[in-house]
């Protein structure tokens, strides 16, 4: 069904409204988008468990997740642009879904920090919020896809961080501030591992073996972290052995 330049379908965690050359185009020709992640973050997330999805766009993962967690949990759902954090509230809307908290803000641990433009509306204003200010008394797993910014959004959380120890699991994909990233995230005491997400799989929940975007394969470029005192070893994944790498 469309509705002006959105479409709605039934995809494989529910009803999805969307639009976009990316996350949109996933759902409109293969009903999911980026089962990788999902599957990653399934593996840690339990019901009960509070999870923050920051760079929520429009619930993409934040469906999932909620399912997840199942209604003892709690999602914590933040986006910083007004418009799709609309999409969002609808989608969780059409789903019934009423563990997740939904934020429209960019979270950040200093006022100086650069947001890009695309991500906020100059006619409204996004209120910048931390992750400590959240209060949390338990966190199982934070993701973040910020687009560049993932660095202040782990700074923001330094103390939530240091208590709660959860996984981490964020988008590194600009190679200029990776060793900034992986530098700060190491010496938070984590264990790091590279994960090539592509965004579409051949299993799709439409079943659509045709590559949209032949011959490229778009892949999301994620990390895991893990606390060093879990001693948990992620076999199938490379670890960082330095933060001056970058995978091949």
């Amino acid at each position: 069904m469309q509705f002006g330049p959105l479409t709605l379908k039934r995809c494989r965690y529910g009803w999805m409204l969307f639009t976009g050359p990316y996350i949109g185009k996933c759902f409109d020709l293969y009903g999911e988008y980026s089962e990788t992640e999902v599957g990653m973050m399934r593996a840690f997330v339990r019901p009960g468990d509070t999870v923050l999805d920051i760079g929520a766009n429009i619930g993409d993962l934040t469906v999932p997740l909620s399912q997840m967690a199942g209604p003892t949990g709690r999602i914590y759902a933040v986006e910083s642009h007004p418009d799709v954090f609309n999409i969002l509230c609808a989608n969780l809307a059409l789903n019934q879904i009423g563990n997740v908290i939904p934020l429209n803000a960019f979270m950040r641990a200093s006022e100086g920090a650069a947001v890009k433009e695309e991500f906020v509306r100059k006619d409204r204003e996004s209120k910048a919020v931390a992750i400590d200010e959240l209060a949390l008394d338990s966190c199982r797993l934070i993701k973040i896809d910020v687009d560049g910014n993932e660095l202040d959004v782990l700074m923001s959380g330094a103390k939530t961080i240091a208590k709660l120890r959860p996984v981490l699991y964020f988008e590194n994909d600009v190679r200029e501030k990776s060793k900034d990233l992986l530098d700060y995230t190491l010496s938070l005491g984590y264990d790091l591992y590279w994960h090539k997400a592509p965004i579409i799989g051949a299993n799709n929940f439409f079943g659509n073996t045709v590559n949209h975007w032949h011959p490229r394969t778009i892949v999301s470029l994620m990390m895991l972290g893990m606390p060093k005192e879990a001693g948990l070893a992620m076999e199938g994944l490379p670890k960082v052995q330095s933060a001056d790498e970058w995978p091949v």
